[in-house]
């Protein structure tokens, strides 16, 4: 079965700055200098003219461009939670008859809409479901909106949530729908406003139609296997199409019949999109097997040629659009690839890269390598890039396979040696190069896989790399640099932060993940784990350099506690902090009784006195970017550069201090 669905990652790097004069706060400005990729996210474009677009890269956030792509913007002012946190972006859906009205559905924090095309936002509304997947507006009142939720937890009621005043209450409809627990998308009928489809490829997987407006469904019992995407026809009533297990297919009876249609149309073709000057003009986005378009309404697809290997890398193209056109000129074609956003004036025949600005990569960790080089891992995009300058990066990961690139989670830097790196993937291993990303070789040994991980080099010993995952009962270990790595048991359970004595490199810290057991010690090389006086999950551990038996740690659902003896006890040490969990936490090596925490809903924070207290550094867009719902979180402090911290939210955030 094919699957839309993307895992959503977080990460936080840091590069730190000098110490303010005594009694002084430190001045800062912090400006997105993400890297310029990252997907499209939900495959669909809002388009507005030739010239405005809209979109969401979903972890990275909403993103607009005025000019059709010479330059992009980040664009949620007034989009946040109740904690002021700028919720996570998952879709976006817009009125036909009012095309400045569009909604954004959130992972968790409800529904919100904007009437000027994303200049700004309406509060957000929550609905009893949180888990929302999908929305659809009406094609002739805008402030009909429909809402799609999955029942991934059966404590939440509902399915389907209509609104019919502009998104701002919402009821339940869709008597019966049964308990869908795979939706994938809502759509509404552009020539019948009272028709509305779901399509569910879980449980009950299948096709269900309502005649009234989202009230009452049916089943069409001669639907595609395990349907995934629903493309009611915008002029001719009745007609569909639908994607299945088995490719693309068409109703020209409201669903009452179907038959398969998109001969030459590659099975991994995952959204479509009308031209909107002629319908029988059909474009299918099919990832890395590029774009295809029909001219006799979806019958036949052939492979278009402007976009080529080079621009498919990673996952391919999977969003597409076309724009209505305006007094500028006829429709512009729009494509959402792992690189970002290209567009086309000729139909598909040839692209050109409108990536300026468009910081949407997905980020899953940092690390700085031994020249004080930013190296970010993303997952959806290309895999593995490196800084220049700041916000300028260079890509390291031409020789990785596609499925890691696509899907890194974890970048593990040598301490003496510039050219040595170890990434990892979600589904595919570790790899690891000595000529900095030039070449790739996978590692052996055992490998982590799914979850968050974390690679992590002993400071002392650069033979020596550790790995832990949230998604093993396992910890890793190499003796060689990463060329091959053994496996030890975690009797506590999956791993989700690890620290290495600066002095020792048989000696480490590791916390748990989701099983509560707390702190843990290895003096053996990770052979076997000692238990500390903590419990719970944690999110980082960070060690003093100069007095390794200062452990600083970092709850998952909490804040920051503080061992002085070794890890035989633990106490808070969260004086000052604001935020319900902490999302990363690092000390300088240049000034140890200097620390780092980045807080949920709190946002960036300072301590110089070895966490006894804690001063605000950024309130602003730490804050506002703190979301971290789901996904890794990371934090990598170059000591060679104070003068700058980076923080990540889906993009990379840098905090700029005054000297």
């Amino acid at each position: 079965m094919r699957s839309t669905s993307r895992q959503f990652y977080l990460v936080l790097a840091l590069i730190l700055p000098a110490p303010p004069g005594p009694g002084a706060a430190p001045a800062v400005s912090v400006t997105d200098v993400g890297p310029e990729a990252g997907l499209v996210f939900g495959g669909v474009f809002m388009l507005r003219g030739n010239q405005e677009v809209l979109v969401t890269s979903g972890r990275a956030g909403i993103l607009k461009t005025p000019n059709g792509g010479q330059s992009w913007i980040r664009q949620e002012p007034g989009l946040v939670t109740k904690f002021g946190v700028e919720p996570y972006a998952n879709i976006l859906c817009q009125s036909r008859s009012e095309p400045e009205i569009v909604y954004v559905a959130t992972i968790q924090d409800g529904i919100s809409r904007t009437a000027d095309f994303g200049e700004t936002w309406e509060p957000l509304t929550q609905l009893e479901n949180p888990t929302i997947t999908g929305c659809a507006v009406d094609p002739v009142d805008a402030a009909v909106v429909y809402a799609l939720a999955a029942v991934i937890d059966p404590t939440f009621p509902g399915v389907l949530f209509k609104s019919v005043d502009s998104g701002r209450s919402f009821s339940t409809v869709g008597a019966g729908l049964p308990t869908l627990d795979a939706t994938t998308s809502v759509a509404v009928a552009p020539t019948n406003r009272h028709t509305v489809y779901i399509a569910d490829s879980g449980t009950f997987a299948g096709l269900y139609v309502s005649p009234d407006g989202g009230l009452n469904f049916d089943v069409l019992p001669n639907a595609p296997v395990a349907p995934f995407g629903v493309y009611p026809h915008p002029t001719l009533d009745g007609t569909l199409l639908v994607f299945g297990n088995d490719g693309l297919f068409m109703s020209t009876d409201g669903g009452a019949s179907f038959s398969q249609v998109g001969a030459g149309l590659s099975l991994r073709a995952v959204t479509l999109a009308f031209d909107t000057t002629d319908a029988s003009l059909i474009y299918a986005a099919a990832r890395e097997d590029g774009l295809f378009l029909s001219v006799d309404g979806a019958l036949h697809f052939e492979r278009l040629p402007g976009l080529g290997e080079e621009q498919l890398r990673g996952i391919g193209v999977d969003a597409v659009g076309v724009s209505p056109g305006d007094e500028c000129g006829p429709p512009v074609l729009f494509a959402g690839t792992s690189l970002g956003p290209f567009r086309s004036d000729d139909r598909g025949q040839t692209f050109i890269p409108i990536h300026n600005g468009y910081r949407g990569t997905q980020v899953n960790d940092l690390a700085v390598d031994a020249s004080g080089r930013l190296l970010v891992a993303a997952i959806n995009t290309i895999g593995v890039f490196r800084s220049i300058t700041p916000g300028d990066y260079q890509f390291i990961g031409h020789t990785l396979p596609r499925a890691t690139a696509a899907s890194a989670v974890s970048i593990g830097a040598a301490p003496s040696d510039p050219e040595l790196y170890i990434a990892g993937s979600l589904y595919d291993g570790m790899y690891r190069t000595t000529d900095g990303g030039q070449s790739w070789t996978p590692t052996d040994g055992l490998q982590p896989f799914g979850g968050r991980q974390r690679i992590a080099f002993a400071p002392s010993d650069a033979s020596r790399v550790y790995v832990v995952s949230s998604a093993e009962n396992l910890l890793l270990r190499s003796s060689d640099g990463g060329q091959y790595f053994e496996g030890f048991l975690s009797q506590p359970g999956a791993l989700g932060a690890i620290a290495i004595d600066p002095h020792n490199a048989d000696v480490l810290y590791v916390g748990t993940w989701s099983s509560n057991q707390g702190l843990f010690k290895s003096v053996d090389g990770g052979r076997t784990l000692l238990r500390l006086g903590a419990t719970g999950n944690f999110a980082a551990i960070a060690l003093d350099p100069q007095r390794p038996f200062v452990i600083y740690a970092g709850l998952r659902f909490g804040s920051v506690i503080r061992s002085l003896d070794g890890g035989a006890s633990f106490a808070p040490a969260d004086l000052g902090l604001v935020g319900d969990r902490v999302l990363a936490l690092a000390v300088d090596p240049t000034h140890p009784m200097r620390l780092f925490v980045w807080m949920h809903a709190g946002g960036l924070f300072q301590s110089d006195d070895g966490a006894d207290s804690w001063s605000a550094v950024d309130t602003g867009e730490t804050l506002r970017r703190s979301t971290a719902q789901a996904g890794q979180t990371a934090m990598a402090i170059n000591p060679s550069d104070p003068e700058h911290v980076y923080v990540g939210n889906g993009s990379v955030l840098q905090a700029e201090f005054s000297k």
